[in-house]
């Protein structure tokens, strides 16, 4: 159960919208509801990134002219290969460039980011020719990479958006900004060298959401433009998968890009290799988009299983003693999927997680943290343990020799248990406003629909009400884990679903009453719109 913290207090005068963003903190509300232009919003950037894009849109227009070989270098996550098709799209299809490749190294034999090995074979096809490297969601930490490439006579414009070191990468131009993803960044180059196309920032909106971003500023407008992109033309291979999901004509929300488009596109390189993500976003035949979404779609299943395989046994955490920190380590775990696992101890356990497997002397690791702990900035005082390391703030990844595995865990145990309190272990739930049970209608749920898209940053709004009676309580669901509700108060009845609640059956006795955090949900049935309650939350009156 959470820490409650009560942000705002409702005003019958307000919108509820206005009240929710004022208990936010949100300065400009009349700018946020209207949502600008990207261009407006895009003034707001910083001028050293405006300098650095006008000095790469540079370099690279000069490249062009020479007809020297573009090769686009991403990642294998899902803002990796937006990224890469972004810029590999705009190359290829909208200025008929075709001295033009991609790149995506293989998380099993390159490891992350822009190694040696990587680089070696992204030049494979290239034969003598001078290259011009475009990394996309890589490269910020790869000094010595860099210079490498530059070494070997090519040449680099280096897009990043992770955690900047103290030495940066002497590239021929450098793109940097942590306040949008890899693909945002992408975008933004492409259309100051002169893209047209309107469905890219579609890909944009997916990468923005997978990858975390928070939900406010610039991100919100790009999503917000993809989402009416998703809804009303949606790029073919976008378009393939939400048929193959079962969800051609439900509407696109922020949840259909981070839940079921973007663990699609994740999966092939968890499991083997991004090929078939990337052939997919950046293919133009029809049927061969519908077979690799397919594909797609058969690989997620897989690493579903293996990612429950794996969780069953990294979650065997003594919950009357568990550490500030959780490690698993294990030979059996599947290296592109302990990202997964991670994310699901830290959800579980409000805890950072530390997932790694081993093969050959290394060990490979996933990191996810909680609100508080900048889990990067923690690892990084270990730097000479590991082989390399990335992320930010709240995820990171490594590679460290297994035998430095031990020294490792204690270390950085030892400073987590010593460096933070009790108090940081604690989930602490927001909560926008407390609200009378009488303005839970679907006029509600019109003004917040005001504040969409939700993400990271601008969550959807969760309320409190007091004193509910309890009407009824019934498990459901195939698996019996969910509990249907129906409370009410003054003569109203409020009908509730909590996901996972069934394990609190006995908490709801009828007759009693609650105080209830939930959010809220329109369900349409039989040509009528309801107000369902989504339970976050409760404590007995």
């Amino acid at each position: 159960m959470y820490k409650w913290n009560i942000l705002g207090s409702y005003d019958p005068k307000k919108e509820v919208s206005v009240s929710i963003l004022e208990s936010r903190g949100i300065k400009d509300i009349k700018n946020f509801l209207e949502t600008p232009s990207l261009n407006k919003s895009f003034e707001k950037f910083p001028s050293e990134f405006k300098k650095s894009l006008k000095k790469s849109q540079t370099f690279i227009k000069e490249k062009m002219k020479k007809n020297t070989h573009i090769l686009i270098f991403g990642d294998y996550d899902s803002d990796g290969i937006n990224a890469t098709a972004i810029l590999y799209n705009f190359f290829k299809y909208e200025k008929k460039y075709n001295n033009v490749s991609y790149f995506i190294p293989n998380r099993f034999e390159h490891s992350y980011g822009l190694s040696k090995e990587a680089i070696g074979d992204a030049l494979k096809d290239t034969g003598d020719e001078k290259v011009l490297f475009i990394t996309v969601d890589v490269g910020i930490t790869a000094y010595d990479q860099v210079s490498y490439i530059k070494d070997l006579g090519h040449s680099i414009v280096l897009t990043d958006h992770h955690q900047k070191p103290d030495k940066v990468p002497e590239a021929d131009c450098l793109l940097w900004s942590d306040d949008v993803c890899g693909s945002v960044i992408s975008w933004i180059l492409s259309k100051a060298l002169g893209s047209k196309d309107t469905s890219s920032v579609a890909n944009a909106a997916v990468a923005t959401v997978t990858d975390l971003l928070p939900m406010t500023g610039f991100n919100r407008v790009i999503v917000k433009k993809g989402l009416e992109v998703m809804n009303s033309n949606p790029p073919m291979a976008f378009k393939k998968m939400l048929q193959i999901s079962n969800t051609p004509d439900a509407e696109v929300t922020t949840y259909t890009l981070g839940w079921l488009i973007g663990p699609r596109l994740n999966a092939s390189g968890r499991l083997e290799s991004s090929d078939v993500s990337i052939k997919l976003l950046t293919e133009k035949d029809e049927k061969v988009v519908e077979e690799l979404a397919k594909k797609l779609d058969s690989k997620n299943i897989e690493r579903q299983e293996k990612t429950l395989e794996m969780y069953e046994m990294a979650s065997e955490v003594d919950e009357t003693n568990i550490p500030k920190i959780i490690f698993s380590v294990n030979k059996k775990y599947h290296e592109g999927v302990i990202g997964l696992v991670s994310a699901k101890l830290t959800q579980e356990y409000y805890r950072p997680s530390v997932v790694i497997s081993l093969d050959d002397g290394y060990g490979k690791g996933s990191v996810r943290s909680i609100s508080g702990i900048n889990i990067i900035e923690v690892l990084r005082k270990f730097d000479d343990l590991f082989v390399d390391l990335g992320g930010h703030p709240m995820a990171g990844g490594f590679t460290i020799e297994e035998k430095n595995i031990p020294e490792m865990i204690k270390k950085v145990t030892n400073y987590i248990e010593k460096e933070y309190g009790d108090e940081v272990f604690t989930p602490i739930l927001d909560v926008d406003l407390e609200i009378p049970s009488e303005i839970i209608t679907t006029q509600i749920l019109d003004d917040i629909d005001k504040l969409k898209p939700f993400g990271m940053g601008n969550n959807q709004p969760v309320f409190l009400t007091k004193n509910l009676g309890i009407v009824s309580c019934d498990i459901i669901g195939k698996d019996k884990t969910h509990l249907k509700l129906k409370l009410y108060k003054d003569e109203k009845y409020l009908k509730c679903v909590f996901f996972g609640g069934a394990k609190y059956e006995k908490d709801f006795a009828v007759g009693e009453k609650i105080d209830l955090v939930y959010t809220l949900n329109k369900n349409e049935y039989n040509g009528n719109t309801y107000v369902d309650l989504i339970v976050k939350d409760f404590r007995k009156v």
